[in-house]
């Protein structure tokens, strides 16, 4: 397995948690703390899928993708968030998001959701 995916989580503590569990599972992870962190790493090298916190320091989740879909309309999206709204699922399926996840997360339900955003086409 080389598909390659970019966790952008502000929380240490889960970020390096997903970085493991899903590491393990065969995938390469990198991992950014803000969005423009991210853009940095977005600027070098693509992913097969983006995993984002809607709250970032900054700029939010969600105006990250906006962005960034402006470069790459294809990409794949997870977004998660602890804050889960019906105005928060809407703005993340208006940036392309291919699943939206409640924290606290469980680490089975995010392989299944990575493992089901990789098989989709496109």
């Amino acid at each position: 397995m080389d598909e390659r995916l970019l966790i952008i989580e502000d929380e240490d503590t889960l970020c390096t948690s997903l970085q493991r569990v899903l590491s393990r599972e065969g995938y390469e992870v990198d991992i950014a703390d803000s969005a423009e962190s991210a853009f940095k790493l977005l600027e070098h090298k693509s992913y097969d899928l983006i995993i984002t916190d809607i709250i970032l320091p900054s700029i939010s989740g969600i105006e990250l993708l906006a962005k960034y879909r402006k470069i790459n309309p294809a990409q794949k999206v997870i977004v998660i968030t602890a804050f889960a709204s019906l105005t928060t699922a809407v703005e993340s399926s208006k940036v392309g998001a291919c699943d939206f996840i409640v924290k606290p997360l469980m680490h089975d339900e995010m392989k299944r959701a990575v493992r089901k955003a990789l098989e989709i086409s496109g």
